[in-house]
């Protein structure tokens, strides 16, 4: 089957892209100080983003975050990322069985691969159905939203990562610590950066993202070029 196939190339590029990940650390954290430093340039977005941040942190501290909704829509959450994962790795969805282990309820027929297991705890899927339907609003109604939306998932990844699910224990620990930090701070830079300034934002995350080794590079050659006398 070639879902199988699929199967044995994406798991061979798993522990490859935990360490991609933990190299990726200095990168994202430079484009994150970048973007801080760019933020008071937008002070309308960035105050309804952190309003955003605001009301969820506020929400998650009522009684409505303990109630046996909020678990659902985690849920229910987890169940269509690993659906559209499975369909798009050619794994048919036959069922959704019930919740005992901590984990997926999806059930696609083959194994899988460690993409979709993780793909959850990274992707955050509501975060982009509440930005798709925020595109009928105002920007910075847009940003609230998404200020709201990246403090669910950040959040609801930290708690299934202190329970413990069962796509987490087929993950590894180990693995789970290396690739799921330093992916979930890419994501949170990329979605801070369209709630200040849309794609354009976004564009100049990515070239800062990718352009520290070059600077790096420059600067160090600045160090170890030898000086020459100027022409006479």
């Amino acid at each position: 089957m070639i879902s199988k196939r699929i199967d044995k190339l994406v798991e061979w590029t798993k522990w490859p892209a935990a360490a991609l990940a933990v190299v990726s650390w200095p990168l994202t954290l430079y484009a994150w100080g970048m973007l801080l430093y760019k933020a008071p340039s937008f002070p309308g977005y960035l105050l309804m983003f952190l309003i955003g941040v605001v009301l969820f942190v506020l929400l998650a501290r009522s009684s409505l975050a303990q109630t046996s909704f909020a678990s659902r829509f985690v849920e229910l959450e987890r169940d269509l990322t690993q659906s559209v994962l499975a369909l798009a790795m050619l794994h048919p969805v036959v069922g959704y069985g019930k919740n005992q282990n901590k984990g997926s309820r999806v059930r696609w027929l083959g194994r899988g691969n460690w993409i979709m297991l993780a793909a959850p705890y990274f992707i955050p899927t509501a975060t982009i159905l509440m930005w798709l339907v925020s595109l009928i609003l105002f920007q910075a109604l847009r940003s609230l939203i998404l200020g709201f939306g990246i403090s669910y998932h950040l959040t609801a990844v930290l708690l299934q990562c202190q329970d413990g699910t069962s796509e987490l224990r087929r993950l590894g620990r180990k693995f789970c610590w290396l690739f799921l930090p330093p992916a979930n701070c890419f994501v949170a830079g990329c979605v801070a950066s369209f709630a200040l300034n849309g794609f354009t934002q976004i564009g100049e995350f990515l070239v800062d993202w990718i352009g520290l080794p070059q600077l790096l590079l420059e600067s160090l050659r600045s160090v170890l070029a030898p000086s020459f006398p100027p022409e006479k």
